[in-house]
């Protein structure tokens, strides 16, 4: 009895030691993203390029759930200039690709210049974090996400965050902007 309990307690710590995705206990829905999305624009809005950095840590107000905020600069052609993944480094927005080399970048930023924003699925990885990194990684399955892409006003920015959801049709997700 004393060996097994041993065990099990030896497991439970090395399970404790590995990545995890982010808060898998909990995962976004949309209306987590929306809230979000549109709290990232009016934080960028008001703090411009000095809020950049909010962005780029696993310990921002902005990575929630299982998932994140990530910021383009479309005027500049920019995709990626502040993600909490270590990984990902600044690239073109004419060639960001998605999972499975589909070129997604230009649709992101003019997904961004409607109104209230809009969604655009694609395949992607889902975040993890290790303990003691101050920045996500990416399993590495490759996954369904439906993002929601939002212009920042009065900034060259743009924010987007997204749901990993295999039945979240764009359309429904595109109407829920309206309410």
């Amino acid at each position: 009895m004393i060996k097994q309990l041993t065990m099990a307690l030896g497991l439970i710590a090395l399970t404790g030691l590995q990545a995890v995705e982010v808060r898998a206990e909990e995962t976004a829905t949309p209306q987590d993203v929306i809230a979000k999305v549109r709290e990232a624009a009016a934080y960028l809005k008001k703090n411009g390029e000095a809020g950049l950095t909010a962005f780029k840590k696993a310990d921002s107000p902005f990575v929630f759930k299982d998932t994140y905020v990530f910021v383009y600069n479309c005027d500049a052609g920019l995709a990626d200039v502040a993600t909490p993944i270590a990984t990902i480094k600044v690239n073109k927005v004419e060639t960001n690709a998605d999972a499975t080399g589909r070129v997604t970048g230009p649709d992101f930023c003019e997904l961004a210049k409607r109104p209230v924003g809009g969604w655009i699925e694609y395949k992607w990885y889902k975040p993890i974090k290790s303990p003691g990194q101050d920045q996500l990684a990416y399993s590495k399955d490759i996954v369904r996400k439906v993002t929601l892409m939002l212009d920042v006003q009065g900034q060259p920015y743009q924010v987007g965050a997204g749901i990993y959801n295999d039945t979240a049709s764009v359309k429904e997700l595109d109407a829920l902007l309206a309410e």
